[in-house]
């Protein structure tokens, strides 16, 4: 039984990787994915500001600042989502 659960969790890795590809952004780091579900689950209308997030990792323990931001940088860059305003705005847009 435990075997397959395992094979339907590699499944669906497979299938995740296979949607990056097609996409053309590659694998999320973890924080990229936990910054990308806050993002959308606190968005309005595409939009959101980071200011009203507390971002938490998997565990449910807070991400670093430093580490928020470059994660907010690569997901930029992966077209993912847009950074609105000017350099220091704190509005972003899902794609």
């Amino acid at each position: 039984m435990l075997y397959q659960k395992y094979d339907k969790f590699v499944k669906f890795i497979e299938i995740f990787d296979q949607m990056s590809k097609d996409l053309k952004i590659g694998r999320l780091t973890n924080h990229e994915k936990d910054i990308l579900l806050s993002l959308h689950k606190n968005s309005k209308n595409n939009q959101v500001d980071i200011r009203n997030i507390v971002f938490k990792n998997f565990d449910g323990q807070s991400i670093p600042k430093s580490s928020l931001y470059k994660g907010l940088k690569n997901l930029c860059n992966k077209n993912i989502i847009n950074h609105l305003g000017s350099q220091r705005s704190s509005i972003y847009e899902l794609k």
